[in-house]
């Protein structure tokens, strides 16, 4: 996956995240959830993040079974997708944790983000780099 659609597919993942936070604002809150509405639409929003990507995740290695033994050499377009969304992802819910709710309350989901954030990117920066120098 070239850097300009791993770009692209982060930008429209927030921006998928960021309707998806949206609609579900617009349901009905449950009546335990609305001393704390901002957490309600936070939590679902992050449950939908973690039900596509454990789907996708599966797919993935039913697409590519290969990458269940070699995790490092073995890459699919799809599987670089899924990291772009999952850091699109991410980042979106940084920004909604630190513009809607107190630093102090939420600075380790902030850190975990940050880190995963990195770790993702980082990774797609080496495979991106060492199937340059193999080809």
């Amino acid at each position: 996956m070239e850097l300009n659609s791993v770009i692209l597919t982060a930008g429209s993942s927030v921006g998928f995240f960021k309707l998806v936070n949206y609609g579900i604002g617009k349901l009905p809150i449950p009546e335990t959830a609305q001393r704390n509405a901002w957490k309600w639409k936070n939590i679902s929003t992050s449950f939908l993040h973690s039900l596509i990507t454990g789907v996708w995740s599966v797919l993935c290695f039913c697409m590519h079974p290969q990458m269940a033994e070699d995790l490092i050499g073995t890459y699919s377009v799809f599987s670089h997708a899924l990291v772009s969304v999952s850091i699109g992802y991410f980042i979106y819910d940084f920004f909604d944790m630190v513009i809607n709710q107190k630093i102090s309350h939420s600075w380790e989901l902030l850190f975990h983000h940050v880190v995963v954030s990195r770790h993702k990117t980082w990774y797609k920066e080496k495979m991106y780099f060492w199937r340059k120098t193999i080809t």
